[in-house]
């Protein structure tokens, strides 16, 4: 048992050890990957489900930007806008034929044409370990169309469904794990603002609760090659009596350039 504690922390001596620092994470060409390497290319897998919603999901391709630093109080920006996958989603199922309104109901869980920011700024940096608080702002488009109306449900779409502007706490850690390789793990939590009203079949209810939008996430990057992985978890929060609820999960693997 004792040589089997020894060599345990061998190991993890000769690990952390071998571990760097954000300074140090080269892509192989002579730079910094964490802060040159900021445009990421992916194809992306998307879940949607929704609480009165049958689930669905489809592979896409999407873009993201970042631009990083990695002493205290440099600035972090990290934007991507998932609506244009999502359309991509939608024109190719056009295309092959597959006609997606079909389903008895119908649900939409996206950004508008602002897209997702989160800025942080690192109050805490180490070699090997940054802390980031910040704002998130942007964008969600949300709408949930049921199977039928009912008591409660006058038409088969109604609050919380709308655009919505966001603002909102933001969090993110990174940490460097091996000499080319770095962790980031996110939240925000938005606050949703009404910018705009569904058409068609929407019933407004005035006064009721703005949504809220939990999002959790991590992503490993690896700076030799390049390549990335991610995954994404958005939660919308329905705060008034309709007490919606819908889930978006996105699995990202791509390149950064």
């Amino acid at each position: 048992m004792k040589s089997i504690a020894l060599a345990l922390i061998a190991c993890l001596g000769s690990f952390a050890a071998m571990s760097q620092s954000f300074a140090e994470l080269d892509n192989r060409r002579g730079d910094n990957a964490f802060e040159e390497n900021t445009f990421e290319v992916m194809i992306r897998r998307t879940q949607v489900s929704g609480k009165f919603t049958e689930s669905f999901g489809g592979t896409t391709f999407n873009m993201r930007f970042r631009s990083e630093g990695y002493e205290k109080g440099d600035g972090r920006w990290h934007f991507e806008n998932p609506t244009l996958g999502d359309m991509l989603f939608v024109v190719t199922n056009l295309v092959r034929g597959n006609d997606v309104t079909v389903r008895t109901t119908e649900q939409s869980f996206s950004s508008g044409f602002f897209g997702w920011h989160q800025i942080h700024m690192n109050v805490i940096a180490t070699d090997k370990l940054l802390i980031s608080p910040g704002l998130s702002l942007g964008d969600y488009i949300f709408a949930s169309k049921r199977a039928t109306t009912g008591p409660n449900v006058p038409t088969r779409v109604i609050e919380p469904a709308g655009y919505y502007f966001h603002l909102g706490p933001a969090f993110m850690a990174s940490y460097v794990v091996t000499p080319r390789m770095w962790v980031d793990a996110f939240m925000h939590y938005d606050i949703g603002f009404r910018a705009g009203k569904l058409s068609g079949e929407f019933t407004e209810t005035p006064g009721y609760a703005r949504p809220h939008f939990l999002n959790l996430g991590t992503n490993v990057r690896h700076a030799g090659t390049r390549l990335f992985g991610g995954l994404r978890y958005s939660h919308l929060i329905d705060r008034g009596p309709h007490k919606d609820a819908a889930t978006r999960v996105d699995i990202s693997f791509g390149y950064m350039f």
